[in-house]
């Protein structure tokens, strides 16, 4: 099986990196896919690793989930959330940045609420089982 999934998956990668190889600056994109391997094996990898050495190992994912959403969604947008490029982008559409900013603290906030409803849900489930 997987095999399988190998044999599809090798096409599908020799499209993407055709297409990286056909834009004009792949050089960048490939510093910047190894870059991001190195941060995450010689950074984050240890530091999520030491999470799960926690005591009560059953809220370290009630923090983790919601904390790393919302690192990848600071990570997707960051360009916009800093505002870089607001000048090109009002210029084409009209429209600014104004919000990101303060749309991706309510985003994550709300991540962290509904973690933490999720939590005492069943916190008290199990409390009532005992």
């Amino acid at each position: 099986m997987r095999i399988l999934a190998h044999l599809i998956a090798l096409p599908l990668i020799a499209f993407g990196l055709l297409q990286i190889a056909r834009t004009g600056t792949p050089l960048r994109i490939f510093v910047w896919l190894a870059a991001a391997v190195v941060l995450h094996d010689l950074v984050l990898l240890p530091f999520y690793s030491l999470l799960d050495r926690i005591p009560p190992r059953r809220i370290v994912n009630y923090v983790r989930v919601p904390a790393g959403l919302s690192l990848l969604l600071l990570l997707v947008f960051y360009p916009v959330i800093s505002g870089k490029g607001n000048g090109a982008f009002h210029g084409v559409s009209g429209l600014d940045y104004d919000g990101y900013f303060a749309r991706w603290l309510l985003i994550t906030a709300a991540l962290f609420a509904a973690s933490a409803v999720i939590y005492a849900g069943r916190a008290l489930a199990a409390r009532s089982r005992s």
